[in-house]
């Protein structure tokens, strides 16, 4: 027959349970029949039967319960026609039937208690082997059930935990008195909370109980059923979020720089509070698109807007910085930095940072105006350096003026004025006036203190000015100048002024270095050319004895000087001019040939689109 039950031979040379209570079934059927068809006991022998169909519940599937009835109804009957014979009006027959009568009926109660007890069975075999620790314990705290969930959870077998005091053998931490938990499931028969308990190995072990109290049919509570769940991975996870998140907070705080994202087309936006804080949004405040033009100065609109459109376009990476106009007047400086993201869906989700970069604008441009300082000074201070240069040039047509003026005043002076004479050296004079002129008007502009005035110029041009204000100095110290262009128009968009600064001060250091070379061989050689596709060179070469390699990386560096009385400032300008205007400046030496000194500019917007 088939059986529930498994492993029905030996265990360990011993016979199972489960045998035996076959054994005793059989041997207690062949009794009743022996007894049944061989005695003539006036009594419902059969009805003993009902003994065994017990006993099959325990060892049989339903199947097998219901073949061991029709054997003991198929006994019962063999037993009276074999004592009876075919008297069906006997009161032996009337106890036959009463026989059945109870077979049938204690295995139709058999068979519904046999579902029932194998569908809690089914339930308890999938019970056992769910993951969560399932803990039986009476209201004294002994533990009387210890799954396999358990088992696995802390460590020990049911074997060990059976019988042991549930807070001696897990030490459970509540958040509350365990009186107050206890006080709650006795009240409402449920409670559920985190505990932290430990295991076999000392560890411990979060984990989400889950209780239920059992009580008796006098309602007295007889045991506490409890489900643990351990969420120690999933703590730690959380743990470590809120470590991220507050790391990450600070780090925004610290760097004032804010999370922002837009999804798209929805436009629904997320702030984070760095973000809030740098716009100066209140808690209640959603964030909106309409809430960023509301902080917008009124200038910067036009930015956000195409930023804006830029995104429904789906760019791929959108930067722009701008201005905001606090409820206070003040102006705050942002710059924001975001990319595109798809998601499986195709919905695009903008992620990005906003900065507030006031602080950083601010420092900009203290020293933009601490450069413009500095390198207004350097100018006068090369003024004071060419000023015997400049009185020599000024002095000049003055002196031209005055023997021009004598001669005209002799050729009116003559018994007939020659007129024409004087008008030719009133002529002289006029020039020489404007030429004195020249030489003032770019001495004052050299001095003026004034912000740089950004326009389109010629650079050739630029390089002819500032050799006229040093022409002189190079005379006095017998340089042999050379200056070639290509004859196109080197047009450039830059600052005049400062312009003639850098080229200045590298032609006054490539004198300063041919006269302390002591060499009778002084040459200049400046050349100004154009270099495809887009971009125009200056070169400034002396007869110098050079520099050496290990000091070519330093020279643009603020306060470095190989000179004895210099300060280390004038090339260090020079750098900050020269990159102001998109530029770049370098050295080079050749061993035997100087120095040359490199600059090198982008072309203007009116020759290269």
């Amino acid at each position: 027959m088939e059986t529930t039950v498994a492993a029905d031979s030996v265990t360990d040379g011993r016979a199972s349970p489960a045998v035996l209570q076959r054994i005793g079934a059989i041997a207690l059927s062949s009794g009743i029949f022996i007894i049944d068809s061989l005695t003539s006991i006036e009594i419902a022998v059969a009805v003993l039967y009902v003994a065994v169909i017990l006993i099959a519940i325990n060892v049989f599937s339903r199947r097998g319960v219901v073949g061991v009835s029709l054997a003991c109804i198929g006994l019962t009957l063999s037993a009276f026609f074999i004592a009876h014979g075919a008297d069906l009006y006997s009161a032996s027959f009337a106890r036959c039937l009463v026989s059945l009568s109870a077979i049938g009926i204690t295995t139709l109660l058999a068979l519904k208690n046999k579902a029932s007890s194998d569908e809690l069975q089914e339930q308890v075999r999938l019970l056992a082997q769910t993951h969560d620790a399932i803990i039986v314990r009476d209201m004294d705290q002994i533990i009387t059930s210890w799954n396999a969930g358990a088992e696995a959870l802390y460590g020990w077998s049911a074997s060990q935990a059976v019988g042991q005091d549930f807070r001696t053998l897990l030490n459970p931490q509540l958040a509350i008195p365990w009186s107050e938990m206890m006080t709650a499931l006795l009240k409402t028969g449920q409670w559920e909370g985190e505990v932290v308990e430990h295991g076999r190995d000392g560890n411990s072990i979060s984990v989400i109980s889950r209780c239920s109290l059992s009580r008796d049919d006098n309602g007295n509570p007889k045991a506490i059923l409890a489900t643990h769940n351990d969420i120690s991975q999933r703590k730690q996870a959380i743990n470590d979020l809120r470590r991220s998140e507050a790391f990450l907070a600070g780090a925004q705080r610290l760097s004032q720089t804010g999370s922002i994202g837009l999804k798209i087309p929805g436009g629904d936006m997320y702030w984070s509070e760095e973000a809030r804080r740098i716009f100066e949004f209140g808690d209640e405040e959603q964030p909106a698109l309409d809430s960023i033009l509301g902080k917008t100065h009124p200038d910067d609109i036009d930015l956000i807007k195409k930023s804006v459109d830029d995104a429904y376009r789906e760019q791929p990476f959108i930067k722009v910085e701008y201005r905001l106009l606090m409820g206070d007047a003040r102006i705050k400086h942002v710059q924001m930095l975001a990319h595109s993201v798809a998601d499986a869906s195709g919905n695009v989700e903008y992620i990005g940072a906003l900065m507030d970069v006031t602080d950083t604008k601010l420092s900009e441009e203290a020293l933009h105006r601490s450069q413009q300082e500095l390198a207004h000074v350097t100018r006068l201070s090369t003024l004071g350096e060419l000023a015997a240069s400049i009185a020599h040039e000024v002095n000049q047509p003055l002196a031209a003026v005055s023997t021009n003026g004598t001669a005209g005043l002799r050729w009116l002076a003559r018994d007939v004025p020659n007129l024409e004479e004087a008008r030719s050296a009133i002529e002289r004079m006029m020039s020489e006036t404007h030429r004195a002129s020249e030489v003032i008007r770019r001495i004052r502009a050299m001095s003026r203190k004034t912000a740089p005035q950004t326009m389109a110029l010629d650079l050739s041009e630029v390089v002819s000015e500032s050799l006229e204000l040093v022409k002189r100095e190079l005379k006095r110290s017998k340089v042999i100048l050379t200056y070639k262009h290509d004859g196109h128009p080197a047009l450039i968009v830059g600052d005049r002024v400062q312009l003639q600064q850098v080229i200045i001060n590298l032609i006054m250091n490539a004198m300063q270095a041919m006269g302390h070379a002591k060499s009778a061989n002084r040459t200049l050689n400046i050349s100004v050319r154009h270099k495809p596709p887009s971009t125009v060179d200056v070169d400034i070469q002396d007869s110098g004895p050079g520099i050496s390699p290990e000091q070519i990386p330093k020279l643009f560096e603020a306060f470095y000087t190989t000179k004895t009385e210099g300060m280390g400032m004038g090339l260090s300008i020079c750098r900050s001019i020269v990159e102001a205007h998109g530029g770049r400046v370098w050295a080079t030496c050749q061993p035997g040939e100087g120095a040359v000194f490199h600059l090198s500019f982008p072309l203007g917007q009116e020759e290269h689109p």
